[in-house]
């Protein structure tokens, strides 16, 4: 299994090998039959008697070598079959996760909209905040040159 493999690849490869062990399971059975039914055929056949050790002897060492190939095969199939069943939980909490981020990222996109316009609203305060702070400058800037102008006029004129 690779490293980059998605939580969906996975599943198909262990789907896959599952019913690879499946099959082969199944022809290990027909095969592991068939020497049964050879064997016996040839030992009656041959004598109409069993044969003490030497066909029953192979077909012991046979059978016993496809009993083990067939438990190994069973233990990789439960393996593989709770394998599956893990990564579908994983793949469950994952999407249970990401629904919850959807859902955070729009929160936040929504929040982030409100802020802009916040944003919007208060630099068109400030311009005219600004504007209203320049035109009062100016029209103290007016009055304090009339108002110095009265004055030079009332001491040119002597009066105070």
């Amino acid at each position: 299994m690779q490293l980059g493999q998605s939580v969906d690849e996975k599943i198909q490869s262990f789907a896959v090998e599952q019913e690879s062990m499946r099959k082969e399971i199944k022809s290990l059975k027909d095969e592991l039959e068939d020497h049964q039914f050879n064997a016996k055929k040839k030992e009656y056949s041959s004598s109409g008697v069993p044969q003490s050790n030497g066909p029953e002897l192979q077909l012991y060492e046979i059978q016993r070598e496809y009993s083990k190939q067939i438990h190994d095969y069973k233990f990789k199939l439960q393996k593989a079959e709770q394998d599956i069943a893990t990564l579908e939980g994983m793949v469950t909490r994952l999407e249970t996760q990401v629904k919850r981020y959807k859902g955070d990222a729009e929160r936040a996109e929504g929040a982030e909209d409100e802020l802009k316009q916040e944003k919007r609203k208060l630099q068109k305060e400030l311009r005219e905040a600004l504007t209203h702070v320049e035109e009062l400058q100016n029209q103290n800037k007016h009055l304090n040159s009339r108002l110095e102008r009265i004055r030079q006029t009332r001491a040119a004129l002597g009066v105070q």
